[in-house]
This record gives C-alpha cells, structure tokens and sequence, in this order.
C-alpha cells in the first residue's frame, strides 16, 4: 500500500524537530552513523552472495534492517564517489569529478555534515577522507571531531593520524584504529544527538604494488580458499574496443582472499561499534548505514580496480539498520544512488533538505513503498585522470533494470549496449546489432533526458581552472 508523503512528515514529527534554530532542552533526535567502505564490491559480504568469508556483524544490520538489492554509486571512483555521497549532488554539479583535484578543493564543498553541525549535532570524521596526488587529510569543515587515518597508498599498519589538525602516530592496522576511535566518540557523546562518518580505507587494494594486510589476527583466514571466476573472468571474453591496450593486472587467487581478510577486519569493527552502541542504550535510536564507496574488478573483462560502467564498478552494498522506521529483515528492490544518502539522513533528522540537491529521500523506501519520484532510468558518469597514463575513457552510462547503455564522449565508436536480464555480466555488447537500434536510441534519449533533468551540459567542465 502506498502511502501519502504527509504520513512521514507526521511519523518522523514524533521523534524529530524541524530545524528552527533553537534545539529541544532534552533532545531526543536520533543519531546516525554512515559506514563507507572502500572498494566493497556488491557481492563482497556474507549476506550478498559472498562465496567464503564470514560478516556477521554487518550481516546483522541488514538482518535487523533492511537490504537495498539494487543500490549504486554514480561515479565508481574514490574521490568523486566521496564528494556525491556527502553532498548529495552528482559530481559533474558539486565539482569534485576526478581524484586528482587541486589540494583544498574538497573544503569547499558544502556538506550534509555542515548542516547538522549548524542544527546542533555532534559531527565526526573517521577514516579515509579523499585519494589522489593532493588528498588533503586536514581538518575539514562540518566535523566537531578529525580523525583522518591516511589515503590508499598510505601503509594500513602503524598509521600517522590528522587528529583535529595535529599529526600523532599510532600503533596498529588502520581499521582497527579507526573502529576504536568511533567507538571512544560514541562514548563521549552518548547523550546527545550525533552524525558520525567512518570510512575505511580497507579493503582498497587497486593498483598491485600495496601491502594488502589485514589485521594480524586475520591473515590466515581462507589461507587454502580455492578462488572461483565468473564468466566475464574466463578466458574468452570479448574485450571491448574501449579496453583495447588498457592493459591491468588482475587480483591474484592471493588478493582476493586478502580482501576477503580485510573484511573480516571491517566485520570485527562493526561487532564492536554494535556492542557499545548497546552498552550505551543508544542503539535503536542510531541509523546505521553501510555502504561501498565504489565496486571492484576481480578480473572480469580482464580489469582490476574500478573507474568502467560495468555492474562490478557500479553496484555496491547497502545495508541500513533503525528499528522505529524498519522492518527487520527486510529487503527493497528499488533503484537507490549514494546520493540519496545525504537527504535521507537530513529528513531523518528534520533539517530541511537544500534544493541543490539531487539525491532522493529514502525514508519511504525504508518502509517498504517507494521513491516519492520513482526513477525508470539511472545517470552514471566518470572523467579520466588525464595526467596519468593508460586509465580509462570518459564515459556516460545510462541503466534500466533491463539495459545499459554506455556513450564513450572522445571515442563514440566505442559505446556499448548490453541487454542485463538475458546478459548479466555484460559479455555481448548488442551496440552493432540493427536488431536492437530502436533499444539504443531509447537509451540514448533517456541518457538525454537525464542529462537534462540533472543540469548536466556535458563536457570536461573545467572546475579547476
């Protein structure tokens, strides 16, 4: 049954203030906390289809929350990946379209932390904040709390930390540090309302010369797992001509089960963060959202790392867990974007939702009915680092629950046109089939008219110069 929008207004006004400058003298509004993984591909956990490793404490959010089936993120690279989640905006509108930004461009974006710093929450970052030659791990605006554990290629063992603006070493694994320091600030401010960030740098593992350690207590696990590939892993894919003379490594049988390790590190922290969260008495009235920041390839169409349009890139878990808004163990199968993030936690809180954003509410969603502007189509986009050799094409997607269609911009004899029910790991591009030319230009026209209605002139925008 659907029902009207009014009732969530009048559901969430039970428990939540609009935000009027002034803040309740006992302020029951609930906490949220927003676990981001990096390189977590869709299948990577237990619940998701994972073939051998073991997450039982993530598990645990959906089990008792629900599991989006169908959630993705609009740009499959780390740091636009960042920029979209916490400003809710595509990354051709927020400008934070490529790693490699200038340094100090991410302090200029404006954040869904900024504004519940401004309506009284206690905000924290935890973790990896961007990535590229310039990331900036100093104090960004919006956070009470700086916690910023290092970027990709910084050693995951023994890391320096930006804390609140001061560089102080710590011994231990990155994960292990950044869970206990989530849990040292839920701790500290259990009675009032807080917004906490936590992302991992684990389980990154992108470009073959890294230390891909997982905690020591870890480091055996699955040590005789054999690896099994999907079809678009085997020998005799199709290399398409946008992947002609990419050349990649693949993950080895060994990286694979070293991801698995790291996340069995990430599982570990999750329990904890529940435990005290219990402790506490706070954890019904805390949202947990976990998701991935982009997918990863495990050798599918002879790729590793990210940055393509395939469902491997694209498609990441999402798991939410509130009691009061959530049925336990259920599942949704509509479109959701990590865009959608930004929003959601703002309406969940009752601080109005700036008009800029792009993003939908998903708290419908959460309870079982659908988007208040059901999406038929979905908007991916991606831009080359173009100071680094060999990367990928600039490219946009657009995706049905049937389609995809991708448009290479400098190389447009390249697009492709898979058909995701009858080819689901996109082995057979359809693009030259004239079977199908009626399909293309309705995907075409939709990519469009996406274009359109998210204010995307389309181009290399230049944000920097």
């Amino acid at each position: 049954m659907k029902l009207p929008q009014s009732f969530y207004l009048l559901f969430l006004s039970s428990f939540c203030i609009p935000l009027l400058g002034q803040i309740r003298q006992e302020d029951d509004r609930p906490n949220m906390i927003v676990i981001n993984v990096d390189e977590l591909r869709w299948d990577g956990l237990s619940i998701t289809g994972h073939p051998f490793v073991k997450t039982p404490h993530i598990d645990r959010i959906a089990k008792e929350g629900m599991l989006m089936e169908n959630s993705f993120v609009v740009t499959p690279l780390c740091g636009p990946s960042r920029g979209c989640l916490m400003t809710g905006q595509y990354a051709h509108t927020n400008g934070s379209y490529k790693n490699q930004a200038p340094k100090g461009h991410t302090k200029l974006l404006k954040t869904y932390p900024m504004l519940f710093q401004k309506a009284g929450y206690k905000t924290a970052f935890v973790g990896k904040w961007t990535t590229g030659r310039n990331a900036d791990k100093t104090p960004h605006p919006g956070f009470d709390r700086w916690f910023c554990s290092g970027v990709n290629r910084d050693y995951k063992m023994d890391p320096v930390v930006n804390v609140d603006g001061e560089w102080i070493p710590y011994k231990g694994h990155a994960t292990d540090i950044d869970s206990a320091e989530t849990i040292r600030f839920i701790r500290e401010n259990k009675d009032q309302p807080f917004n906490l960030s936590l992302w991992h740098r684990s389980v990154h593992t992108s470009y073959g010369d890294e230390h891909l350690l997982a905690a020591e207590r870890n480091r055996d696990l699955y040590a005789d797992q054999p690896i099994e590939r999907r079809l678009s892993a085997q020998p005799g894919f199709v290399v398409q001509p946008s992947l002609e003379g990419f050349a990649q490594r693949p993950p080895t049988d060994e990286d694979i089960r070293n991801i698995a390790r790291m996340t069995v590190d990430i599982d570990d922290g999750v329990g904890e963060i529940y435990r005290t969260l219990q402790e506490e008495g706070i954890l019904d009235k805390t949202m947990i959202i976990f998701i991935g920041d982009n997918g990863f390839f495990f050798g599918e169409h002879g790729l590793t790392e990210k940055r393509l349009a395939y469902e491997e890139s694209i498609r990441v878990p999402f798991l939410v867990r509130y009691p009061p808004l959530i049925e336990a163990g259920s599942t949704s199968s509509v479109d959701v974007l990590n865009i959608d993030i930004a929003p959601t936690l703002l309406a969940l809180a009752g601080i109005p939702v700036p008009s800029e954003m792009q993003g939908q509410d998903l708290l419908p969603v959460f309870q079982g009915d659908e988007l208040e502007e059901p999406r038929s189509a979905l908007l991916f986009e991606f831009w080359p680092e173009t100071d680094l050799p060999g990367q990928s094409c600039w490219w946009k997607a657009v995706r049905t629950d049937e389609w995809k269609y991708v448009h290479y911009y400098k190389e447009p004899f390249y697009d492709e046109l898979y058909n995701l029910k009858d080819d689901p790991y996109e082995m057979t591009n359809l693009i030259e089939n004239k079977e199908y030319l009626d399909t293309m230009k309705f995907m075409q026209s939709e990519l469009a008219r996406l274009m359109k209605r998210y204010d995307d002139k389309g181009g290399d925008y230049g944000f920097w110069e």
